[in-house]
């Protein structure tokens, strides 16, 4: 994306671990390293080409950083890494994760 001039804006959003896979089946095996994701980027970026990096931990931060990326950054590719609380989750994710929990603890369909 650096080498073709990308001008496109990258929303990660960063829930620091796999909290749907908590809901289907928790174990110590979700319990995972957090990434610098913005960081990783920047050693990509590595100077060369038009890249911006931030991270983001509020929505006053979101929305600052959208202006910024259609403003003053508009001429580079933007990445932006939004922190959320790993419990941060809709009712409805939760439900689904609950069915699929359901249905992944019955005993295979013998054909």
């Amino acid at each position: 994306m650096l080498r073709c001039r990308q001008k496109s804006i990258i929303f990660l959003i960063n829930n620091a671990g796999y909290t749907i896979e908590v809901e289907i089946h928790d174990g110590p095996y979700n319990v995972i390293k957090n990434w610098n994701y913005s960081g990783l980027v920047d050693a990509i970026h590595n100077g060369e080409g038009k890249c911006w990096t931030t991270k983001v931990f509020c929505e006053e931060d979101l929305i600052e950083a959208i202006a910024a990326a259609m403003g003053a950054k508009e001429d580079c590719l933007c990445f932006i890494e939004v922190m959320t609380h790993k419990d941060d989750t809709s009712k409805e994710l939760l439900l689904w994760g609950s069915k699929v929990s359901a249905a992944n603890s019955r005993p295979p369909n013998s054909q």
